[in-house]
């Protein structure tokens, strides 16, 4: 792969040129516009939602016009929130949605995520309209990482099915779409100043250019953010750095080309996994002895065995470039041609402190398996130099190191002796002499690039037609790389040369296409609207691991033929009803491919889809509107892990993991909202029930059929009121989710529970906001200055945000992994336009 500074340079030189080619052919055209013809509301990317008339502020935002569960987060609610929120966190005030994250503003392993019982494995994610990536560890991203708050204009929800031509690999359950600002059109700057507890600080400025030359608009803006970790002395540090270039040509006759630049530059020690129950005491911490803790540490010991909690010694740092172009070509006034092609680059590293030395086979850094080798090469996390195994009476007796033969099996494997590192300990301090530890260092490297195309038209102003295209292909590499600790006594702290051990080294190469039609008719005069349309997916995968197994994988899949019908009738001017049907396709993910028996079993294995149904009816009046929505999702053929180390890293497969279609996942219910506009005063509310639970069982994950599945809530609600006046606002808002299970019932060979299913508890959170505008001009240069105060968890709730089902382990004690919600946290801040 090329080197990230030098494809970061070339990106942005192309993107730019992309943009402003046009405008230079443009340079003999007709001069702009004269600054006194610009008015006032031409220098905003978008019309306020204040500016427009009340009805289509709620209509917009409740779906109206769709024919499919649809909901809108607007710029209204978008900006009053705290400066710098994820993305992410906005969806909580969206039906069906569950958003949970370590701390106020967000966070990266801690962030959690479902919409209507299925996970943020099975939404789809994009950003104006150009796919994150998938979630599955397949080289995608989280919002935060390509774009910025402060550039957020609107965030589209399809609670069920997206809209047709939405690229995704794993939109099982839903689709995301987050959108951003265009440039403005009059010259100006933007700034933003906040602060808050945990020693939050952000700092974001953004230079508009204003007209350039005819139609010819551009921004670059340029944010700081950063946080410590809250529980504790607070010793972990979050920053992020974030840069975007925008310009955008617009044509007469409705044609634009517009391209985008982002880099994005994180650093973060985020949070810890808990247990849940008091139960769970050998784990390093538990939800119900003390809620504010998730047992990592702030002091270094020089003790490994205490220090691998450091807080500071387990982290992630993560570089991207994200880039894209939208062109749009208006043939005429009822066809029109759009291509977006996009590439996104990434890489970083994840790191972990352990106190021992990995095995690695025959003494050798890099063991790549032969040729002539049937099996795994014998380095296996689980096998460890210098472990001690305690004897009843308390003490500690060296083992010798495993030996290993060349071509290991599973079978020889096991005849070895390979122990699991939970079966040891290490021996008192006094003995040790120089003692050991290593920091376990993952990197990973993508390259993604793809392409969306479109050709739209309308015939005999009945049929709106789509033909579209996505194509998409990403090369990626993860490794993991064992180092020793310079000198443990003092820091986790490792040079290069003390590399020792690579025990991954993954490859892969992977393509995706789609393809789509629809038929879009308007009928009874134009109280009817009926979607008819089917799209077709393929996905293709190569994948190697030197270190594993010798030569090439390679799997293909394909969605067949998948039906999206939707139907929407008018009942006058404020009613309406709708009804949608779609069939979906998810990309088989990594864990398939990854360990070593995995990637031998995964003949047979095919690729999970879902049938998404909605019936709904929607009511906007003048002043208020309300909807009712009911849905069923039918998640099929599920891939369940059959076998393998279920004490393991789960991302790590042993020897013997395979996997199976077997079951799914059906989720039901409905949901009601309502907003309502009276004047400086917004009532916003909505609730949703789900039942969601597997169909059927599967062993060895413990599933029975009809359980529930974890961490979905079934009942949750949320309501806000806002108060608004031309130079004062205020909000409180209140979001309830109720019980959800935490764990399944563990059951003896005679099907008796043993365990009973742990339930994670419900809880209610309070928000506040509150704005003051500064009157007048200030200091003849500050156009626009506003004051701005948030309190997220205004009473301070202990909660848990959510499961971390990926690290549960087949021990009835500390099965469940859950993460600690943000506690109460206060923010100040302030904007300015010059």
């Amino acid at each position: 792969m090329a080197s990230f500074p030098s494809v970061r340079l070339s990106m942005i030189a192309a993107a730019v040129l992309a943009a402003a080619c046009p405008a230079m052919a443009q340079t003999a055209a007709e001069p702009a516009a004269p600054e006194t013809e610009k008015t006032e509301a031409a220098q905003k990317p978008a019309a306020e939602p204040q500016q427009l008339p009340t009805q289509m502020i709620i209509g917009a935002s409740l779906g109206k016009g769709e024919a499919r569960a649809n909901t809108v987060i607007d710029q209204r609610a978008i900006q009053e929130q705290p400066h710098g929120l994820d993305p992410l966190k906005l969806l909580s005030r969206v039906p069906g949605l569950q958003v949970g994250s370590g701390d106020a503003v967000g966070g990266s392993f801690s962030t959690r995520l479902s919409m209507r019982g299925m996970t943020k494995e099975q939404i789809g994610l994009s950003i104006d309209g150009i796919p994150n990536g998938s979630t599955l560890s397949n080289g995608g991203s989280m919002p935060i990482r390509l774009l910025d708050p402060s550039n957020l204009s609107r965030v589209n929800v399809s609670q069920t099915a997206g809209e047709i031509g939405t690229p995704s690999n794993q939109a099982l359950g839903g689709f995301i779409d987050f959108q951003t600002r265009d440039p403005a059109r009059l010259r100006g700057v933007d700034i933003e100043l906040s602060a808050g507890n945990y020693g939050y600080r952000r700092g974001f400025v953004r230079f508009d250019t204003g007209e350039i030359a005819q139609g010819l608009t551009a921004y670059v803006d340029a944010a700081h953010d950063y946080i410590h970790t809250w529980p504790g002395d607070q010793s972990g540090r979050s920053s992020r750095d974030h840069f975007d270039l925008r310009v955008l040509q617009q044509f007469d006759g409705g044609s634009s080309l517009r391209a985008t630049v982002s880099y994005n530059d994180m650093s973060s020690n985020d949070y810890d996994a808990v247990a849940l129950s008091a139960r769970s005491t050998g784990y390093k911490s538990n939800f119900e002895t003390n809620p504010e803790s998730d047992g990592l540490t702030d002091q270094w010991t020089g003790d490994p065995a205490k220090d691998q909690n450091y807080r500071r010694t387990r982290g992630i740092d993560s570089k991207e470039l994200f880039a894209h172009v939208d062109g749009t070509l208006k043939l005429n006034e009822l066809t029109t041609l759009t291509l977006k092609p996009y590439y996104h680059h990434q890489e970083g590293n994840g790191w972990f402190y352990v106190p021992y030395k990995q095995l690695p086979a025959n003494g050798q850094l890099y063991s790549p398996v032969g040729a002539t080798d049937k099996g795994p090469v014998a380095t296996v996390q689980e096998c460890y130099a210098n472990q001690y195994q305690r004897n009843p009476d308390g003490s500690l007796i060296k083992l010798p190191a495993v030996a290993f033969p060349t071509g290991v099996t599973a079978a020889t494997l096991k005849a070895a002796g390979c122990p699991a590192a939970a079966a040891y300990a290490m021996n008192d301090q006094s003995a040790w002499g120089a003692r050991e530890a290593s920091t376990r260092r993952g990197g990973y490297e993508t390259d993604r690039t793809g392409t969306l195309a479109e050709a739209s038209t309308v015939l005999a102003d009945i049929h709106t037609l789509r033909v579209g295209a996505w194509y998409e292909h990403i090369d990626r590499t993860k490794t993991r790389n064992w180092y020793m600790a310079s000198d443990p006594a003092r820091s986790g702290d490792y040079a290069d040369s003390g590399l020792y051990s690579i025990t991954q080294d993954r490859n892969y190469r992977s393509h995706s296409s789609m393809a789509y039609a629809q038929d879009r008719m308007s009928l009874l005069d134009d109280r009817m609207e009926l979607d008819l349309g089917a799209t077709y997916q393929s996905f293709t995968e190569t994948y190697r691991s030197p270190v594993e197994f010798n030569g090439t994988r390679e799997l293909s899949v394909n969605s067949k033929l998948l039906p999206k019908v939707a139907a929407l009738y008018r009942i006058g001017k404020e009613w309406e009803v709708f009804a949608s049907g779609s069939k979906n396709f998810s990309a088989i993910p990594d864990s398939v491919f990854e360990g070593t028996a995995a990637v031998d079993s995964k003949n047979g294995i095919k690729p999970e889809t879902s049938i998404n149904k909605d019936l709904g009816v929607r009511w906007i009046g003048r002043t208020a509107g309300l909807t009712v929505q009911l849905y069923d999702i039918d998640y099929r053929d599920r891939i369940s892990i059959q076998n393998g180390n279920p004490n393991g890293d789960i991302f790590s497969r042993d020897a013997t993991t395979t996997f199976q279609n077997q079951g799914g996942i059906s989720s039901r219910g409905f949901d009601v909202t309502g907003r309502a506009l009276f004047g400086a005063l917004e009532l916003y509310a909505n609730y949703e029930y789900n039942d969601a639970h597997y169909t059927e069982d599967t062993p060895f994950e413990n599933i029975r059929g009809g359980d529930p599945v974890l961490g979905v809530a079934r009942h949750s609600a949320f309501a806000e009121a806002s108060w608004r006046t031309d130079l004062w606002r205020a909000a409180v808002n209140v979001k309830y989710v109720g019980e959800a299970a935490g764990s399944f019932d563990v059951r003896d060979t005679a099907g008796n529970v043993t365990y009973a299913r742990e339930t994670m508890p419900a809880y209610t959170l309070v928000g506040l906001s509150a704005g003051y505008k500064l009157p007048g001009n200030l200091f003849g240069a500050i156009a626009k200055a506003e004051l701005t105060f948030n309190v997220d968890n205004l009473f301070n709730e202990h909660y848990l945000g959510g499961l971390g089902q990926e690290l549960t382990t087949s021990s009835p004690l500390t099965s469940g992994r859950y993460f600690l919600g943000s506690p109460r946290t206060f923010f100040v801040g302030l904007k300015m336009h010059l």
